[in-house]
């Protein structure tokens, strides 16, 4: 696993997941050297990864937890971060 291409919502994700490593998939998006071509669309599925909406250099996918440490070895990934709300739900809805 190369750590350093992890952010720091997916390592505190993994260390939290314990013994559930594996069981639910994570949400995250994936920063890229360039737009992603075949191949390397490819590998990153190979490595678990189930690539949704690409966006340029910024994929979203989601992976289990226990394939994350697979995808950071890929080449062309440069940095993979947990796909978080911007705003918790709170289970409220917003006042009009």
């Amino acid at each position: 696993m190369r750590a350093d291409k992890l952010g720091s919502a997916a390592r505190r994700a993994l260390s939290d997941a314990g013994e559930a490593v594996g069981l639910t998939p994570f949400r995250v998006l994936i920063q890229v050297k360039g737009e992603p071509d075949e191949e390397q669309r490819r590998q990153m599925a190979d490595a678990g990864a189930r690539v949704g909406v690409v966006a340029g250099d910024v994929l979203t996918a989601t992976i289990a937890p226990s394939d994350l440490g697979r995808l950071t070895e890929v080449d062309c990934v440069d940095y993979v971060e947990l796909s978080e709300p911007l705003h918790p739900e709170t289970g409220t809805q917003p006042q009009k």
